[in-house]
C-alpha cells in the first residue's frame, strides 16, 4: 500500500465513529437504553460500550504489531464481556467519546509511522491468521458500520414503538 493509500486508511480508520457519534449526540436514556423485541438484541448503550471494549483491543493489536510484529493475540467473547462486565449500568456516551479519542491517539502515531515499520507490522489471529497493519485497521474501520446498522435498527424500532 502507498503512502497515499495508507493514510487515506489512517485517517477513515480515525472517523469511523463520525456517522456513530451524530445519530447518538441526542439521544437521552429511553432511547439509549431501549432493547428492542428482537433475540440476542443490545440495547444503542450497550453498542456503544463494546465499541471502547473492541478500540482497548484495537489498540494492543495495532500498536502489538508496530512494537512486536507476528505477535499473538487474544480472542475476546463480546458476549461475556457485554454480560459480565455489566455494559447496561455503563455510561455509552462517554464510552463513544473515549472511543473517539483512542481512535485520534492511534491516528496521530500511525501517520508518522516509516514505511519500512508499516509494512513489517502484523499479528497472528487465532482464528483468522496472519493479519498486517492494514487488515487490522480496514478490520476495525468497518466494524463501526456493523454496529451503526444496529443503532439505525434500534432507533427505527424505538420510534415504532
Amino acid at each position: 500500500m502507498d503512502k497515499r493509500e495508507y493514510i487515506a486508511l489512517v485517517g477513515a480508520y480515525e472517523h469511523a465513529y463520525d456517522a456513530i457519534s451524530e445519530k447518538v449526540s441526542s439521544l437521552g436514556p429511553a432511547e439509549l437504553h431501549y432493547l428492542p423485541p428482537i433475540q440476542d438484541a443490545w440495547s444503542i448503550n450497550e453498542h456503544l460500550v463494546h465499541l471502547l471494549d473492541a478500540d482497548c483491543n484495537a489498540v494492543l493489536r495495532i500498536r502489538g504489531a508496530i512494537a512486536e510484529p507476528g505477535k499473538k493475540v487474544p480472542v475476546w467473547d463480546q458476549e461475556a464481556w457485554k454480560t459480565l462486565n455489566k455494559y447496561g449500568s455503563s455510561d455509552g456516551l462517554y464510552c463513544l467519546d473515549l472511543a473517539v479519542s483512542l481512535r485520534k491517539f492511534l491516528a496521530e502515531s500511525l501517520r508518522n509511522l516509516p514505511e519500512k515499520v508499516r509494512e513489517a507490522s502484523c499479528v497472528e489471529h487465532p482464528e483468522r491468521g496472519p493479519l498486517s497493519l492494514y487488515d487490522v485497521l480496514s478490520i476495525y474501520t468497518s466494524h463501526t458500520d456493523f454496529h451503526l446498522k444496529y443503532i439505525e435498527r434500534n432507533l427505527a424500532a424505538y420510534a415504532s414503538r
